[in-house]
């Protein structure tokens, strides 16, 4: 077999001519890669990627760690993440059949041919330009200047025109410029990218420009496309076997899509605006060798909620009323590493609630674990859960719903 499951990693047999490949691979991906696993020519990359290898010999698929859902589904919470209203019909939540092997090129190719032959997105676009005559927007002040500069196009003015060079086109062309040097696709890549001639192709972080548009009725065809668009810009990696073409491997980060998708949900759709994330740790320890400081510990909690940066009635330091862990660990809840980290979270914020957040397969209630009251305030952990398998984007929604229900319920002591 190419990879085995030794449950909390995926375990791939390394093949004779990969070694080079897979030694590059590691270093592009930050993996530590031992001596003794390379000797016996094996790799342990955790179960949070999700996608594809594509090393000189063969691909080799990392499918989600969970048999209840898909790649469709991890495809879902990245659109919910990045692109996704609440204006949106439903419909564009939907997910269809389940698919082992996810090729996000060929997906992406599919859905673009099929707008390109309904039409690219064109926009109007106001552009300065020097005339003879006046048309547009007259710029009267440097007109005159160049007037009297006796410039032979001397009215300056601004003229709207259609253009391809928008955000919608920036982004596929952004992502067919990255699939041209890969290998498999270099050559279908290369066609379609004739039809963006003029359009920027320089797009550094394609779920941030995603998450800049909104979709209308005119536009919302493009919505699947630019999806897989940012998906490849992003996570899409290519490596150069010696030749002007490389291989490619593509791999989301499961764990950290899916604390991206708990906090936007419990961000944006209270009407209470209170949960809110740090864009950066905090400091909570330092480390101290022969009276110098020589390092620090800090702390960086998922989730705050009511965050209050300086708190006068705790000699201005940081609290938050509650203080939520997100853990994608579906199978198993409350494991002791987790424990430890929220108490101390909730140790450090002075938080009266603490909860702990995962995925589940079903609309699932919370539950408890309750700590020795006499050493432990606050003494209950509870654990809510996240529905990620539902078919529908409508049945999807309810169950977002559900969950932050579930959640504002416990941290107001509310019985249902």
């Amino acid at each position: 077999m190419d990879i085995f499951d030794t449950g909390s990693q995926n375990l791939i047999t390394i093949f004779d001519g990969e070694v080079d490949y897979f030694e590059k691979f590691v270093k592009k991906y930050n993996i530590v890669w031992k001596t003794e696993d390379k000797l016996k020519q094996i790799l342990p990359i955790s179960k949070s990627y999700v996608g594809y290898i594509v090393t000189p010999i063969r691909r080799i698929n990392l499918s989600p760690k969970y048999k209840e859902i898909g790649f469709e589904h991890i495809f879902r919470m990245y659109l919910y993440v990045y692109s996704y209203k609440s204006t949106d019909s439903f419909g564009v939540l939907d997910v269809g059949s389940s698919c082992d092997d996810v090729d996000i090129a060929s997906l992406f190719f599919d859905s673009l041919q099929r707008n390109i032959q309904t039409g690219l997105i064109q926009l109007y676009q106001k552009t300065s330009i020097n005339m003879r005559s006046i048309r547009g927007k007259a710029d009267f002040v440097k007109t005159y200047k160049r007037k009297l500069l006796n410039k032979k196009k001397q009215v300056v003015s601004t003229v709207s025109h259609l253009s391809m060079d928008n955000l919608y086109n920036q982004l596929i062309a952004t992502a067919l410029y990255k699939l041209k040097h890969v290998r498999t696709y270099s050559s279908i890549a290369s066609k379609l990218l004739m039809y963006f001639d003029g359009v920027d192709y320089n797009i550094q972080k394609g779920s941030e420009v995603l998450e800049l548009i909104n979709f209308n009725s005119n536009t919302a065809r493009y919505r699947q496309t630019l999806v897989y668009a940012s998906m490849i810009i992003d996570d899409l990696d290519y490596e150069d076997m010696g030749n002007t073409l490389g291989t490619e491997s593509f791999l989301i980060n499961f764990d950290r899509l899916f604390e991206d998708f708990v906090a936007k949900i419990l961000k944006d759709i209270p009407s209470e605006r209170e949960f809110s994330t740090w864009s950066d740790s905090k400091s909570y320890a330092d480390v101290i060798s022969q009276g110098s400081k020589i390092d620090r510990r800090e702390y960086l909690p998922d989730i705050v909620y009511k965050f209050i940066h300086e708190d006068p009635q705790h000699d201005f330091r940081p609290t938050a009323y509650a203080v939520l862990d997100v853990k994608n660990k579906a199978y198993s809840t409350y494991k002791n590493a987790d424990v430890y980290q929220v108490i101390t979270y909730a140790k450090l914020l002075s938080s009266k609630k603490m909860l702990l957040l995962y995925p589940s397969f079903y609309r699932r209630r919370p539950d408890e674990l309750h700590l020795d009251p006499e050493i432990f305030n606050p003494s209950v952990i509870t654990a809510c859960f996240i529905n990620i398998a539902d078919r529908s984007g409508e049945d999807f929604i309810k169950s977002v719903e559900f969950f932050v229900k579930t959640v504002e319920l416990v941290i107001n002591d509310i019985k249902e």
